[in-house]
């Protein structure tokens, strides 16, 4: 057998549900702080170390918040109490509340706001994922909201509120960042009370009382860390991660996830001498609230091995969803052939591919440069539309999100996708990147932000020949792929060059992280996109007008740096062999 059969051989469901079990009906909900959290994660290092592997929880501190109560009634055009929860990192209301008019705006966009005066109102809108929760927040409170109001998705008749939290600031705040945070208070109901208040403002005038609550404050958060070190390894390392902290009985969000992480990591320990590599096992604190609170802590305190030696993250979360079918992996353009193969090689069909971007995962290693893998059965499009767009079902983050909503073969599949990811990263000579799609995404960008530049093209001309020498020195940089001898040469470039492309996925830069749900980070070079959009959008010869010149020169430089790094990298290395 080789390794892959051996591991997926090792593969235990039952051991799978154990665990799981224990997550779901001997804890429940855990939010980071509770004495919940402590027990899910004493367990989980436990585990890890019964299996022997070198295991222990870090503490440190994170910006959290709990939720208090709420109230909220309609009073025009008619009295009715509404069953809601409040969100977390809210604005509380005052004792008395406050009271306004309720006006709906479907998902909550900045084209759903268009020709709408919001100021002092209240907001209703969809939860779904156009944009997600926090993003929704920072609009409604960007455009002058009094308060934001989110239905849940789901069925109309379903009654389930889904909690969560606003926080876009990814981690725990800087000075600067602090600044940000949104300063609104939001409500979560059900859809089917979401959707009645909908129909009323279709109607007319809608007036709407409300209160509500939620603290602000510093804990000490409590995330087990384990690592299987390879009996062949070069010292480099996948990361795999699984977040503990969850919303209501949580199979789906994340026992499941944290459940199959703890047999990977066993199977992984078991084979430990056949490995090239290590494997890094993280189960995460602060995803929920803190918003990537503990994989941000692990990036920022564990920067010099993840720069030198992390080669990919691998997210584990909202695992094998009765009722899903398609198989669907996320990640960057360079491992898309990787990760669309290996959805080919163990579940027999093409299934689909999604570009990652700053999101729901724990995706916060975009800045430093380490790419991004989550995998997950995905609904059908049809049934997406059933549910009003549940993507991660509608039981998500609450008390109904059992065991039972758990497809047992589903979850099989995914432990044997993520048995071979692992085997091919543990295993393969080289590095997973494919270095011309890279090529072909950024000249991509760069064509989509030349096709948009407007007056700002003089600007940012002179970076053409600089993306043009870099595209073609990455597709060059494969030759080296190919001979044995320059294999460890080639994976220290291609290493180098993955870590420089910053500013093609983030708008933060390589030391920030962007926020969460950012629509920004979905546009071409990010910071240069925005960058461009205000200076075309700015009076000539305004004030504005010119702050945003001056950005975009200070931006481009970033991007030329950037490319002329990776040139001088593969130069460098590329001479050496000469």
């Amino acid at each position: 057998m080789n390794l892959y059969e051996k591991l997926v051989k090792e593969l235990s469901l039952d051991n799978i549900y154990e665990n799981m079990k224990y997550l779901v009906e001997e804890v429940g909900e855990r939010l980071s702080g509770t004495k919940e959290m402590k027990k899910a994660t004493d367990y989980l290092c436990s585990i890890l170390q019964e299996y022997g592997i070198d295991a222990c929880i870090d503490h440190f501190p994170m910006y959290q918040s709990y939720p208090g109560d709420a109230s909220l009634k309609v009073t025009v055009p008619e009295k009715r109490e509404i069953k809601t929860r409040p969100v977390c990192h809210i604005e509380s209301t005052p004792d008395s509340g406050i009271e306004g008019e309720l006006i709906y705006l479907g998902s909550g966009t900045y084209e759903d706001y268009q020709g709408q005066d919001v100021r002092g109102k209240i907001v209703l809108t969809d939860m779904n994922w156009s944009p997600g929760r926090p993003e929704k927040a920072r609009i409604a409170w960007e455009m002058g909201a009094k308060a934001l109001i989110i239905m849940n998705w789901g069925k109309a008749e379903d009654d389930l509120i889904q909690m969560g939290a606003i926080k876009a600031q990814w981690g725990n705040p800087t000075p600067d960042t602090e600044k940000e945070i949104v300063r609104l208070t939001v409500m979560s109901i059900s859809r089917r009370d979401g959707e009645y208040l909908a129909g009323l403002c279709k109607l007319g005038e809608v007036k709407v009382w409300l209160k509500a609550s939620a603290s602000r404050q510093w804990i000490t958060a409590d995330q087990p860390m384990g690592r299987v070190c390879g009996g062949k390894s070069n010292g480099q390392y996948i990361l795999v991660g699984s977040h503990v902290d969850a919303w209501g009985k949580s199979a789906i969000c994340n026992a499941s996830g944290n459940a199959l992480n703890l047999e990977l990591a066993r199977i992984c320990q078991k084979y430990r001498e056949e490995l090239h590599r290590d494997v890094v096992f993280a189960f995460w604190d602060g995803h929920e609230i803190a918003e990537g609170g503990g994989s941000t802590w692990y990036c920022d305190h564990s920067w010099k091995e993840m720069n030198e030696n992390c080669i990919a993250y691998i997210n584990i979360d909202n695992l094998a969803i009765k009722g899903t079918t398609i198989p669907g992996v996320e990640g960057q353009p360079e491992l898309k052939q990787f990760l669309m193969d290996a959805i080919e090689k163990v579940w027999g069909v093409k299934g689909q591919w999604n570009h990652a971007y700053k999101g729901g995962g724990d995706s916060s290693f975009f800045g430093i440069g380490v790419p991004y893998i989550s995998f997950a059965t995905e609904y059908t499009e049809a049934k997406l539309k059933e549910l009003n767009y549940a993507f991660y079902s509608p039981w998500l983050h609450s008390d109904s999100d059992t065991i039972d909503k758990i497809d047992r073969e589903l979850l099989a599949g995914h432990g044997r996708y993520f048995l071979y990811l692992l085997e091919q990263l543990v295993s393969s000579p080289l590095v997973p990147y494919d270095l011309p799609a890279l090529a072909e995404d950024i000249e991509g960008q760069w064509k989509a932000i030349c096709a948009r530049a407007g007056r700002a093209k003089t600007l940012i001309e002179d970076l053409e020949e600089v993306f043009r020498k870099y595209t073609a020195a990455l597709v060059s940089l494969t030759t080296l792929a190919s001979k044995q001898e320059c294999q460890e040469l080639y994976n220290k470039l291609a290493i180098l060059c993955e870590r420089q492309t910053v500013m093609f996925r983030s708008e933060s830069g390589r030391y920030g992280q962007d926020s969460c749900c950012a629509l920004q980070t979905e546009n071409p070079i990010p910071a240069l996109d925005r960058a461009i959009k205000k200076y075309n959008q700015s009076e000539v010869g305004s004030h504005e007008f010119y702050l945003w010149e001056t950005q975009i020169l200070k931006v481009k430089n970033m991007v030329y740096d950037g490319l002329n790094n990776s040139l001088e990298y593969i130069g460098l290395g590329l001479s050496a062999i000469k």
